[in-house]
Order: structure tokens, then C-alpha cells, then sequence
């Protein structure tokens, strides 16, 4: 059986203080924290936690402003051939440039994930769900000044991307290449500099007569989606930009029941928000 885990580096800068030799806090059955609420705790700068495979049905909480910094060579969270991790209330920044599916935000081969309440600013992509990336839930982010896309969506379906600003995105708003039955509405898509491409139509950019806010809409019929959007159009683009709500973060994802397969991990991430900065990056082993 193939081992999974995932690695949370925490990182605590305070003017004027060092950090002292870091440790590995390993959490999980048989380990010394059985929790990894216990293990944040009593991390100091630099600590390393590393959760073991398994469910942990808990909250996290990181009593801090919880900013992740990608430095501009791979994705600020990786989610990597899991189900069911739900990643929410972080600013991701300066990530990506590693890949073509580096992005802010990625979810490779992964199904039942949410990724809500996020600021995801100046990336190479904002959000990438790549390479049988299905059935996941893109709601509530501010998406923007990503030097490529703001949202990639390639060879995965069924995903639902609504309630999100997506602005100022250097290439393109929403790019989808070979995928289908994604549903796209509630967004706003404002001023980037090619809004959105469909390469074969098979995807909804309108749910029960609810579109987009499409900047450069200046009729009052059908959206069009360019480049080259064969069959691909909102039918009811929205006349104003709406507000963005945040979404109510889930106690504990959902997890599918008799499909055979083993979510890792299942638990809620939660920022809350003073006056520290705390670094934390998410990366999936096999």
C-alpha cells in the first residue's frame, strides 16, 4: 500500500526574534501527538509537523495571519491524489512557476475538495484542478493578478466554480482544456485580459438561469465565451457584479462511503487572523 502524509511547515517571524533549531513533530497513531491541534501547540519557529495517514476529525486552529509564500518555484498547496480535504481562509502569494500545473492552489487527481475564503494573489496560475481532478468545489476566493490564469481547469469534470472574484489575471480568467460538465456561475470576472476559453463547449457557464459578471459585456443577450468557445456561452450573464460571501466552512469533509478507496486526510484547515505571519506549506509524498 502506498504510504501518504502531509508535511506542515510552520514558520513564525516576529521582529527581532531567531528561530531556534527546528524538530519534527510527528503526529498520528503510535506517534507523540495524537492530534494536530496538540502538535501546533507546542511548535516553535521553524518546526516541522508531520501528519501521518489517517482521518483526524478535529479543527486545526493557527492563532495567527496565516499567509502562505511560494517564492515563485512550485504550488503554495499541493492537494496530490486525495479526496476530501477541504483547504480554507489563507492569502497564497508568489506561487507556482514549477510545472504546468503549479499553481497557488492545485489539486492533482483529487475529487472532493473544497477550496473557499482564500485570497490568492499574484501567482502563476490561481487555482489549478488537473488530470481527473473531479467533483470539486471552487467557492468564495478572491482570485487575482495571476501572471498566467486565475483559474486552470484541465482533462477534470463535474466541478462546480462559483462565488468567487476573479480579476486582473494577465492571460486569461478561467482557462478549461478538455474537460466537461463543470458548471461555472456566480463569478465575477472582472478586466482580465482575455476573460475565459472553452476548447469544446461541454461545460455550464450558467446555473438555473444564473450567470456570470462579465467586465466587458456590453449587450444585453447571451455571453459568448471567445477563443474559441465552440458551443460555449453564458446565457444569463449578470447586469452587475455581485458580492462575495464567504462560505461556511464544514466541521468535517464529506467522505463518500463503499467506493473502496481511503480519503487522506479528513480534516478542516482554519486560519484565524492577528497580528503574525505564519508560513505554511502543504506537500503530499508518496
Amino acid at each position: 500500500m502506498v504510504s501518504r502524509k502531509i508535511i506542515l511547515i510552520v514558520c513564525l517571524f516576529i521582529l527581532n526574534a531567531g528561530i531556534a533549531s527546528a524538530q519534527t513533530l510527528n503526529v498520528g497513531q503510535g506517534q507523540a501527538y495524537l492530534t494536530i491541534q496538540s502538535a501546533i501547540d507546542v511548535a516553535k519557529n521553524g518546526d516541522t509537523i508531520l501528519v501521518g495517514e489517517g482521518t483526524y476529525n478535529e479543527n486545526p486552529l493557527i492563532k495567527a495571519k496565516t499567509i502562505i509564500e511560494g517564492g515563485n518555484m512550485s504550488s503554495g498547496i499541493r492537494i496530490d491524489g486525495v479526496n476530501n480535504v477541504i483547504i480554507s481562509g489563507f492569502t497564497i502569494k508568489n506561487s507556482g512557476g514549477g510545472g504546468q500545473e503549479t499553481a497557488g492552489v492545485t489539486i492533482y487527481n483529487g475529487q472532493d475538495n473544497t477550496v473557499s475564503n482564500m485570497n490568492i494573489l499574484s501567482n502563476s496560475v490561481g487555482i489549478s484542478m488537473y488530470q481527473r481532478s473531479n467533483n470539486n468545489v471552487i467557492s468564495g476566493n478572491d482570485i487575482e493578478s495571476s501572471t498566467r490564469f486565475g483559474i486552470y481547469v484541465y482533462a477534470s469534470n463535474d466541478n462546480k466554480i462559483f462565488n468567487n472574484n476573479i480579476k486582473n489575471n494577465k492571460i486569461m480568467g478561467i482557462y478549461v482544456y478538455d474537460s466537461k460538465t463543470n458548471r461555472i456561475y456566480s463569478n465575477n470576472m472582472i478586466d482580465n485580459k482575455d476573460q475565459a476559453y472553452d476548447n469544446n463547449g461541454l461545460n455550464s457557464w450558467d446555473f438555473e438561469k444564473t450567470g456570470n459578471f462579465w467586465s466587458d459585456n456590453k449587450g444585453s443577450g447571451e455571453y459568448v465565451i471567445a477563443l474559441p468557445g465552440k458551443n460555449a456561452k453564458d446565457n444569463f450573464p449578470l447586469k452587475s457584479a455581485i458580492a462575495i460571501r464567504p462560505e461556511t466552512v464544514p466541521t468535517q469533509p464529506g467522505q463518500k462511503e463503499g467506493d473502496g478507496t481511503k480519503s487522506t486526510p479528513g480534516f478542516t484547515v482554519i486560519a484565524s487572523f492577528i497580528s503574525l505571519i505564519v508560513i505554511v506549506i502543504f506537500r503530499m509524498k508518496k
